[in-house]
């Protein structure tokens, strides 16, 4: 009985996931097709549909972002292409468009510089997303182990030599990999960073409406929560 209903479930979810993809292709068709049409508009609401049923991909994002292009909404554009990145950030063709679109912005600010080991290290990882350095990390470790099974079971000195040699530079490159994985999918779930999306904003000096207008910002500005007071 109870693996009737174990099997009854499992075919319902299996079901209801079928269903769903389904369902998002033919939105995805759609939208592509409305932005081939030149409609636009309908092409953002099509992808939108897709984003509020819990659907991500990058090309997702990379699709919004140029219907939103298409539409002059900047900030929105930025938003989805700053998305698209987040879940496969080596890709090229969402960065020029995310920098062409940073063009249109009004606020040019340059980020403080940084020691250039730490700029070598996140550009690196950005050269694969979570899911990529979270495999390669699998990769190494088995090849460690595989190196660590030569160097315990082989009496040939040359050849415990060469595993322990490269076993350790596997070992932290296994390090290394899981670490960029962790930091790209606390990037993606901390919420660090937003898209200001109303055209102007003021910058106050405290929190709450009392506060003295400092300066102000404009839409598609990229700026990083570092706290929050109330909403």
């Amino acid at each position: 009985m109870l693996r009737h209903i174990l099997n009854t479930l499992i075919i319902g979810v299996l079901s209801i996931n079928s269903l769903m993809a389904v369902n998002v292709d033919a939105l995805m068709s759609d939208a592509n097709k409305s932005y081939s049409d030149g409609k636009f508009d309908d092409a953002v609401k099509a992808y939108e549909s897709i984003v509020k049923q819990g659907y991500r991909s990058d090309i997702l994002y990379y699709n919004l972002g140029n219907a939103y292009f298409k539409t002059k909404n900047i900030s929105a554009a930025i938003l989805n292409y700053e998305r698209a990145l987040l879940l496969n950030p080596g890709d090229e063709n969402t960065r020029f468009n995310l920098d062409l679109a940073k063009t249109f912005t009004v606020d040019r600010i340059e980020p403080l510089p940084e020691f250039f080991l730490i700029t070598f290290f996140n550009k690196f990882r950005l050269f694969m997303s979570t899911n990529g350095w979270a495999y390669s990390g699998l990769f190494f470790f088995i090849l460690s182990l595989v190196l660590a099974y030569f160097f315990w079971f082989t009496y040939n000195p040359s050849i415990k030599k060469i595993s322990f040699s490269v076993g350790v530079l596997t070992i932290l490159i296994t390090l290394l990999s899981f670490t960029f994985s962790l930091q790209q999918k606390n990037i993606i779930v901390d919420h660090r960073y937003g898209i200001l999306m109303p055209s102007v904003v003021a910058v106050k000096s405290s929190p709450g409406d009392s506060g003295k207008d400092l300066f102000v910002l404009h839409a598609g500005t990229k700026v990083k929560i570092i706290d929050s007071v109330g909403d």
